[in-house]
């Protein structure tokens, strides 16, 4: 169906279609795409991506039929369902969480509502059709697994908002579960508050049927820490589009990200760090590796404002091509207007090292087994800092992508 027949059909459908302001910002948007009012050329949120696989597209939503689970165990690890974009609501002593009220939406939106030039966040303001509330509370240390399900058919428009109270300590790990011919479009609204301490791993893993563009918005106070690991085997398209902003003193966020690509496969990535107090410190690192007929790019931007002062930032990006028509694009930004900061970024695409595979073929290595041995080391040291259960996934997961490309 074409963008305005989803848009009228189906616009009394979405979440909060009753507010005025909403359906007031909801309508200008649809304006400003549907006229074509917005920057093609260069804007990044549409690299890989043509417009027609934006507009058109199905709209179906079904509130799930099953009532979502929640686990708890020893009140410090929790297991969360989120099926097709909403879930159960619940509260103890270390956590709550609930799907997003009108009055939440209206409140927190103001605080993350800097994406202009995002058509991906343009058409989840449009067609938005769930989200949830998450509030970790002040001094908790947890472990939080939240599993995505969403239903065959169904495109999910999501606005989730998550809140980190002062000096909780958090590992958070997505992991999603999609069904056949599914579109998700989920944006992240994050906030660390002083002195928490959060680490985050997202797992991606599905079918070619499907397609997630996952936005997220992070904002850290005073000595905060985040730390994001994202990491995609999926076979159909992926959109990593992740923003930090390091608004207190001697906070930190790393945004890092590793890619296995294979087939006509399609990925897009982005990162962007925005440094706005002193003492800061920001890694930015994306690999990728790349089989077959595949597609990656990755943006990468620090910005460190003139009040920053003693800003460090780190942006590094590693590309592995197994053939010669996969294709990486990488392009890092610095953009520095304070005069005391250590600043760096870095790039490297091209094939498998040929010295270091002679090297271990020459001790009687078998070729497969080598560039399986080269692949690995090449993410090992993403993998140091995981817990026990995610590492073993993602150990597995790359030990099955080897077996279908080497």
């Amino acid at each position: 169906m074409t963008l305005e027949n989803n848009f009228k059909e189906h616009s009394k459908k979405y979440i909060f279609s009753n507010n005025n302001i909403l359906s007031k910002e909801r309508e200008a948007t649809f304006k400003k795409i549907s006229s074509n009012n917005f920057e093609k050329r260069n804007n990044e949120s549409l690299k890989n991506i043509t417009f027609s696989d934006l507009s058109l597209f199905k709209y179906f939503y079904e509130p799930p039929k099953e009532s979502t689970n929640i686990k708890v165990l020893n009140n410090e690890k929790y297991e969360i369902q989120i099926i097709n974009g909403t879930c159960k609501n619940y509260e103890d002593k270390n956590i709550e969480i609930r799907n997003i009220k009108e009055s939440d939406f209206l409140k927190l939106t103001e605080k993350y509502n800097d994406n202009q030039d995002d058509l991906i966040i343009d058409f989840n303001k449009i067609f938005l059709n769930s989200g949830f509330f998450f509030n970790v509370k002040s001094n908790s240390k947890i472990q939080l697994k939240i599993i995505h399900i969403t239903d065959e058919n169904n495109t999910i428009f999501q606005n989730n908002f998550f809140n980190f109270n002062k000096n909780c300590n958090v590992l958070l790990e997505d992991e999603y579960s999609v069904s056949h011919n599914t579109i998700n479009n989920i944006n992240y609204n994050i906030q660390a508050h002083e002195e928490s301490s959060i680490k985050h791993n997202i797992f991606q893993n599905f079918s070619n049927t499907n397609k997630l563009y996952l936005s997220s918005n992070i904002i850290c106070e005073k000595k905060s820490s985040y730390k994001q690991n994202t990491f995609n085997f999926a076979r159909g398209f992926v959109r990593n589009f992740h923003n930090a902003k390091l608004n207190g003193e001697l906070s930190y966020a790393s945004l890092e990200g590793c890619f296995f690509l294979k087939d006509k496969n399609i990925s897009s990535n982005k990162t962007y760090i925005t440094h706005n107090a002193e003492n800061c410190q920001s890694n930015q690192t994306y690999k990728g590796i790349l089989n077959h007929e595949s597609k990656a790019n990755y943006y990468s931007n620090t910005f460190v404002a003139k009040d920053a002062q003693k800003t460090e930032g780190y942006q590094l990006s590693k590309g592995i091509l197994l053939t010669d028509n996969c294709y990486f694009f990488s392009k890092p930004e610095l953009r520095i207007f304070a005069d005391d900061v250590k600043c760096s970024h870095g790039s490297t695409i091209g094939p498998v090292d040929e010295s270091a595979l002679y090297y271990l073929r020459s001790r009687g290595i078998d070729k497969k087994i080598a560039m399986k041995m080269i692949i690995s080391s090449f993410i090992e040291e993403d993998l140091k800092n995981l817990d026990y259960d995610t590492y073993n996934k993602i150990s597995f997961n790359l030990l099955e992508y080897l077996k279908s490309v080497v």
